[in-house]
């Protein structure tokens, strides 16, 4: 490493820096030697003449590497300039120096928000827990916690978290409350998060994030017109935020208003990915596959050449191939199952934008059904499988459950996959089956088999163009960063169908395949077969595919678009391909073969 090539940008020489032996730092007394001088440079970055503070800050640390405050007046500096990758070096090295807790809570405190402001929560994950033990009655530390938590979809250990900072404080705070809000959203709990906010926002009504949030719930429990409102008076008060604006195009879309949302919009040669794939989506709705392809490809296009986006299988590949290996007939078939639970859950499977989010608000509408959604999922117990076993790597250490106590551990997994469901009242009277839509079940299905051996697997299908087509608009994260580009999704998908093949060939499944396509043409007579697969005689409700019948809470996310049962999206590739004759050349000898596996070959499609 050259001179002044430092991850921190610092200019010294790397011994004195990134590469320094900190065993020969020098004691705390030594640091201790230049507080003054450190103080020096804090006043100087205070004042905001941050060359004189970076010049002094530089000279403290030639001398001694580890001086705390210098390290933090550098720190600062580096982020006011937005050098963020310097300013992480430096920001996890004075996090993890050695120091009294206060420090310590400090240090990986203020480490943990510089990254969740970059939206890195998944990093800022062990800075907080860091932080937390360091001061574990430090209301500021709970609540730093409570917001990575919430991010990294942990939303209820993140209302745990939230709820401990308010009573640690001494009056109720505006930002604390708002956050919980958002957590309760998260969790369908829209009353209350409706309640908070109110309360939130009369506390503090300068927070922003506070406001789109407020407008979230109510958008999602169907009170449009108070939604677009309040996002209204927001734009008024901060023109400039593209967060509000883009949250009332989001509105626009999901209203079917695409042209008053391009018009938000604006120009796009101004705009960001977020906002150049809702334009791709306006020209979706407005049947203008030209425009929509070319502002899509022009957000890919600047995530690839900004951030390096591009799909990273290999750790899909690697978990897909440890567990075909294992979960194969004659490993599982001896392994104990579960009993009885409280409840028959129904598992939805679909690729994103499959449709699996209208047949689960369909089946809301019929008695003795609660919607899950994607709450605790089984995801979540995989990972908890070696500690209840002793220790080993999963799935192979599931064969320690043919030993001796072992055998009741598919009955612990259970409870502990009921407890969520029973705490948010999803168990109520009357409850036989809560559907779970998780992603991630599609990797699952062999533990699934072991806690709920009879529980009934609805896989919905939709055309395989179609779903690269609608996935490549979204502004949603994939696996292995499949989003990147068409082909990214079309490979991510083709992985993902063939693990449910090869669980269908080992294991015997309760499986039921249904259409998008024919959900969408006659979503009656879909739900009927459904409710005969699972084991349901409850009649439908008049009206069922006008899908506005009153639902308890809690709410997933997806409510939020609920709207009659249409057609519009279906087949939307053909348009596409006939406008754009190469758009599927790259990703049709992947997709091809699924085409005929589904049967969609024999339709002409």
């Amino acid at each position: 490493m050259k001179e002044g090539s430092c991850p921190c940008g610092s200019l010294l020489r790397a011994a004195r820096c990134c590469e320094a032996d900190k065993a020969q730092w020098p004691g705390q007394e030594a640091a201790a030697l230049l507080d003054d001088k450190a103080a020096e440079a804090t006043k100087l970055f205070n004042a905001k003449d941050y060359d004189e503070a970076e010049a002094l800050a530089l000279k403290i640390l030639d001398a001694v590497p580890n001086q705390r405050a210098a390290l933090r007046v550098l720190f600062e500096v580096r982020k006011a300039q937005k050098r963020f990758n310097a300013a992480d070096a430096l920001g996890a090295r004075l996090a993890g120096l050695p120091a009294e807790p206060a420090q310590r809570a400090q240090a990986n405190g203020q480490y943990a928000q510089h990254l969740i402001a970059q939206g890195r929560h998944a990093d800022a994950l062990p800075f907080a827990a860091a932080a937390l033990k360091a001061a574990p009655r430090a209301a500021q530390a709970h609540h730093v916690m409570g917001v990575v938590l919430t991010e990294t979809g942990e939303v209820a250990a993140g209302e745990r978290h939230y709820r401990r900072a308010q009573a640690l404080l001494p009056r109720e705070d505006g930002m604390v409350l708002g956050n919980l809000a958002w957590n309760l959203k998260l969790q369908g709990r829209l009353s209350e998060a409706e309640a908070l906010y109110e309360k939130a926002l009369a506390l503090r009504p300068e927070n922003m994030r506070g406001v789109g949030g407020q407008a979230q719930v109510l958008f999602t429990k169907g009170e449009h017109d108070r939604a677009d409102r309040i996002l209204d008076d927001a734009l008024a008060r901060w023109p400039e935020d593209r967060i509000l604006r883009l949250l009332k195009v989001m509105a626009d879309l999901a209203l079917q208003r695409p042209r008053a949302a391009l018009e938000r919009l604006g120009p796009p040669e101004k705009q960001m990915p977020p906002e150049l794939l809702a334009r791709g989506r306006a020209f979706m709705q407005l049947e203008q596959p030209q425009d929509a392809v070319n502002a899509i490809a022009a957000a890919r296009n600047i995530q690839r050449e900004r951030t390096g986006l591009f799909y990273q299988p290999e750790a899909l590949q690697a978990r897909v191939a440890r567990d075909k290996a294992y979960f194969t007939a004659d490993r599982v078939r001896p392994l104990p199952k579960a009993g009885p639970g409280g409840f028959m859950p129904v598992f939805l499977l679909g690729f994103r934008r499959s449709g699996s989010a209208l047949l689960e608000q369909l089946l809301a509408q019929i008695p003795g059904f609660a919607v899950g959604d994607e709450l605790a999922p089984v995801a979540d117990l995989a990972k908890a499988v070696p500690g209840l076993l002793g220790g080993g790597d999963y799935p192979d250490v599931l064969d320690e459950m043919l030993v001796g106590e072992g055998a009741y551990v598919p009955d612990r997994l259970r409870e502990v996959y009921e407890a969520p469901r029973r705490r948010l009242g999803l168990m109520r009277e009357g409850v036989r089956f809560i559907t779970d839509r998780a992603a991630s079940n599609v990797w699952h299905l062999g533990l699934i088999k072991l806690l709920y051996p009879e529980a009934p697997i609805i896989h919905v299908l939709r055309h395989p163009y179609d779903l690269v087509l609608s996935n490549i608009a979204q502004d949603r994260k994939l696996e292995g960063n499949a989003h990147a580009g068409l082909p990214g999704v079309a490979r991510y998908f083709a992985l993902q169908a063939d693990m449910i093949k090869h669980y269908r060939g080992q294991l015997t499944l309760r499986y039921l395949p249904v259409r998008y396509e024919d959900l969408v043409a006659d979503p009656d007579a879909v739900v009927r077969r459904v409710l005969e697969f699972v084991g349901s005689d409850a009649s439908l409700p008049a009206a069922l595919a006008l899908n506005n019948q009153t639902v308890p809470e809690p709410w997933p996310a997806h409510f939020t678009v609920r709207e009659a049962v249409h057609g519009r999206a279906a087949w939307r590739f053909k348009a596409y391909q006939a406008a754009l004759p190469n758009l599927f050349s790259e990703v049709a000898p992947v997709l091809d073969p699924w085409v005929r596996e589904f049967g969609y070959e024999e339709q002409g499609a």
